[in-house]
């Protein structure tokens, strides 16, 4: 809808992340057709990329080669070492393959944007310095691909909500897509309170303080309503300046806007039979922007996660 200007006088509407893009003077970019999947297959030996997937309230970067992407509705979960990208079939509204500039110092890059013009993917080809072996690639992308054999597989929903809280993560994945976690947010409340509560938001902070110090693997995925970017591993570090939390893991780096975070939800899943805990951070639009929760198979880490998790106070009920 339409806002005025400071000065009342004009209206003025938000610019969105496609359009401040296709203003920049000498942009030089071509469409996207290919999935991208074959994407990834062409830029599997490269190193170097920066993949970046954000939302309003987190940003994931990780520096090392293109993930490998799953679809949504594939089995089984994400892997839970390194990086990994997932992906619905359709990632939204546009996607752009754009040029170095002509001064040369921004690097090529592959752009995803969402039907409302936001960015929810990035991936910078920070290695790539051959203008005519970027541009190959760009005419293999931009034809149309000939059947859509990496269609998204969609799992069945469950039409009660109160059976979500027993599936797999793949699943409580998978259920961010669309809406960026609107619909979940919506269901958690009805899941009982023994599947799902909330707790402080600056809990959480303290919680990712004591997994860096003891170095605990984590899987930790940042989303949105098209692409989920995970990173399995111990954290690195932890820096914090008010609101504000970065989290580093080898090379990726994990920033989190508290000041942007409503809720911080504590939610039961299915790990191969086994309960598992996650740790999932809401926004003031009540959209999933970050999810933690434990990896690996040492039983003295799965309880020691359990039992920290389970004494963090609860909130009560409203």
């Amino acid at each position: 809808m339409p806002r005025n200007c400071r000065c009342g006088c004009c209206p003025c509407r938000p610019t969105s992340a496609l359009a401040a893009l296709l203003a920049e003077p000498g942009l030089a970019s071509t469409a996207i057709a290919a999935p991208i999947g074959r994407i990834a297959r062409d830029l599997a030996d490269m190193d170097g990329v920066v993949s970046v997937t954000g939302n309003v309230a987190a940003v994931m970067t990780e520096i090392g080669r293109f993930p490998c992407p799953t679809y949504a509705g594939e089995r089984p979960a994400p892997a839970i070492t390194g990086a990994t990208l997932r992906a619905r079939s359709t990632f939204g509204a546009s996607a752009l393959a754009v040029d170095r500039p002509a001064h040369g110092r921004g690097p090529a890059s592959l752009q995803f944007f969402g039907a409302d013009g936001s960015a929810v993917h990035k991936a910078f080809l920070a290695s790539l310095a051959d203008d005519y072996a970027f541009a190959e690639l760009t005419n293999l992308w931009s034809a149309a691909p000939p059947a859509m054999s990496e269609a998204c597989r969609a799992a069945a929903t469950p039409a009660d909500p109160r059976l979500w809280r027993v599936r797999d993560l793949a699943f409580h994945l998978d259920s961010l897509f669309g809406d960026g976690g609107l619909r979940r947010r919506a269901a958690l409340p009805g899941w009982g309170d023994d599947y799902a509560w909330r707790i402080k938001p600056e809990l959480a902070i303290d919680l990712f303080g004591l997994l860096t110090e003891i170095r605990a693997p984590v899987l930790t995925i940042v989303a949105n309503d098209a692409f989920a970017q995970t990173h399995g591993g111990p954290f690195d570090g932890m820096r914090r300046a008010d609101d504000r939390v970065w989290l580093s893991a080898g090379d990726c780096t994990v920033s989190l806007n508290f000041s942007a975070v409503e809720e911080v939800w504590v939610t039961r899943f299915d790990v191969g039979g086994r309960p598992g805990l996650m740790v999932e951070l809401y926004d003031w639009g009540f959209q999933c922007v970050a999810q933690i929760t434990e990896i690996g198979a040492d039983p003295r880490l799965i309880s020691f996660w359990r039992r920290q998790i389970e004494q963090l106070p609860r909130l009560a009920r409203t």
